[in-house]
């Protein structure tokens, strides 16, 4: 029988259509905040030749100077996001992250545009904390969990969709979408930037039919009985945080080079493959974090926490030969390698960030995602790039050697992902009195 008092407080929320439609604001939102992020991937090779700078520095741009500001500002922003209105933080985020993007167009310097991509990080550090928070207060407990599922989906969806608008937009550029304007002129990697950039400014008017919500209690039960987390609570759970890290890593580092990738070996178009590797990331990642966060609720109802890190290893072990498929000299079968690679790391995430909140209470959950996406976002956007671009240059011809350093970056990744995963059940297995296996 259903709890008169469970259906009272369901029923002080918002109107379930009005709290979907909201979630819908905010997927489309992480798309838009992705294609500003990502779609320096598609212009690698116009924007090193017209700066004049190496893969090194095109990784800075990449990754370094994203995650500079978005790793440091990330936490303080979500405690802000507690104490402030989210729908206004928001809204500043989208102003600040989009003004970014078109001064990254209007950049002439490695500076300039170095300076640029930190606005960008800066304006985009609001949007998960505060977003995440925002859609705890607007559904129940047992309908919440759905709702963030679908707003992390849509990030995922979003690293597709965001070449797949930027190679659109690159088509349109190229076909003369400015010609005749002021514009016309400039670098076509210029002005793909400034279209992108552009409509940001527009979209942060939908973000004003976002109603600030009732902040609600935080007293809920945790999922498995797991009481306060002590300093070896925290050391048995730094293995997870580990290979959610190194998922993370590989992540940023397979979707800032593949494009260059399939472009440099192949021959591709670069616009043709921003919709045709954009198409099958969406469906990739995407439903790998989907299809992950449903496999995560069936193994943890067998076996909570510890059941879930297995998933999680178990789709890390099957990245290593998938990565390995990488430096085929089939472009169909490389194709298919980097959406089957984005579907199980993105299992990887989902099992790992649902395993972490069955493992601590409820109220060192904020604490214990604050730091996770820290370490995401220094240890993916920060150094994952980076990587392939110095493992290229220290280990291969810089010229052929892009495979090779993709697939090593993979390997080297998921095989301490995977170790840490090992490490994680063994210390929960001995606290536990258990056997790990």
């Amino acid at each position: 029988m259903t709890d008169p008092s469970a259906r009272d407080r369901e029923a002080a929320y918002p109107p379930r259509a009005y709290a979907w439609t909201v979630v819908g604001i905010l997927v489309l939102t992480a798309i838009l905040s992705y294609t500003d992020r990502q779609v320096l991937s598609l212009v690698v090779d116009p924007i090193r030749a017209d700066l004049g700078i190496d893969d090194t520095s095109m990784s800075l741009l990449l990754g370094t100077a994203f995650a500079l500001i978005y790793g440091t500002a990330g936490i303080p922003l979500g405690m802000l996001a507690d104490r402030v209105s989210r729908r206004n933080l928001i809204l500043a985020g989208v102003m600040i992250w989009s003004l970014g993007t078109l001064a990254c167009g209007l950049s002439h310097s490695f500076t300039q545009l170095f300076a640029g991509r930190i606005v960008v990080g800066l304006g985009e550090a609001v949007l998960s904390p505060a977003a995440i928070s925002l859609i705890s207060d607007y559904f129940p407990p047992a309908r919440r969990g759905a709702a963030v599922g679908l707003f992390l989906t849509g990030i995922a969806i979003g690293v597709g969709g965001a070449i797949v608008i930027g190679g659109g937009v690159l088509h349109l550029v190229n076909d003369g979408l400015l010609a005749g304007t002021p514009l016309a002129a400039e670098a076509p990697w210029r002005l793909l930037l400034i279209v992108i950039g552009a409509p940001g400014i527009l979209w942060s008017l939908a973000i004003l039919v976002i109603r600030e919500p009732v902040r609600r209690s935080q007293g809920e039960p945790t999922k498995g009985g797991a009481g306060p987390v002590d300093l070896a609570g925290w050391l048995r759970l730094a293995p997870i945080f580990l290979a959610v890290a190194m998922a993370s890593f590989v992540d940023n580092a397979v979707g800032a080079w593949s494009p260059t990738l399939l472009i440099r070996k192949f021959g591709a178009d670069p616009a043709e493959i921003g919709v045709q590797l954009g198409l099958v990331l969406m469906i990739g990642f995407g439903g790998g974090v989907l299809g992950g966060g449903i496999l995560a609720d069936r193994f943890g109802a067998r076996g909570g926490g510890p059941a879930k890190v297995l998933l999680c290893l178990i789709a890390g072990l099957l990245v290593l030969p998938v990565g390995y498929a990488m430096t085929s000299d089939r472009f169909g079968l490389v194709l298919l390698a980097i959406p089957v690679y984005f579907a199980l790391s993105g299992a990887v995430t989902a099992a790992g960030f649902s395993a972490i909140l069955d493992f601590v209470p409820n109220r060192s959950r904020g604490l214990a995602m604050s730091v996770s996406f820290f370490l995401n976002v220094a240890l993916g956007a920060g150094l994952g790039p980076t990587a392939v671009s110095v493992a290229e240059e220290a280990l291969f011809d810089p010229q052929t050697g892009l495979a090779s350093a993709l697939a090593l970056t993979v390997a080297c990744g998921y095989g301490l992902a995977c170790a840490a995963l090992v490490v994680q059940r063994v210390l929960f297995a001995r606290a536990r009195g258990l056997n790990p296996v």
